[in-house]
């Protein structure tokens, strides 16, 4: 009887593990689509500062003492490069985020059911 409840127990246990570590992957994705779909919402507050306007970049360069004396066009190239490379980062990681949550969901959904199924057969339930 007490290896039962055991049994039990820990498919219960893994269950309930399984939809936390689910709704934590879930949450992962949806931010990773919207890391996707609108990546300069989700650039750092940092990042953002110097890349958001033209402006703001050429005067955090100027500020820059290592900086060599670029002309207004050379800088527009640099500042027009760095926020390409901040906003294809931003995607490329939520499609990761994104990968991680599929990745997940295939572990997670199969260990779920089985244990699930493992929990109700030690209750003495018929699968319906």
């Amino acid at each position: 009887m007490k290896r039962e409840v055991a049994r039990q127990v820990y498919a219960y246990a893994v269950c309930a593990a399984s939809l936390i570590i689910g709704i934590i992957f879930f949450s992962v994705g949806i931010y990773g689509i919207v890391k996707i779909v609108a990546p300069e919402l989700t650039v750092s507050q940092y990042e953002w500062k110097d890349i958001a306007t033209f402006q703001s970049f050429k005067t955090e360069w100027e500020m820059s003492e290592k900086a060599p004396e670029l002309t207004d066009d050379e800088l527009r190239v640099r500042w027009e490069d760095k926020r390409a490379i901040a906003i294809m980062g931003e995607k490329r990681q939520g499609a990761q985020n994104l990968i991680n949550m599929i990745i997940a969901f295939a572990v997670i959904v199969p260990a779920f059911f089985l244990h699930w199924r493992l929990a109700r057969s030690q209750r003495g339930e018929e699968d319906a």
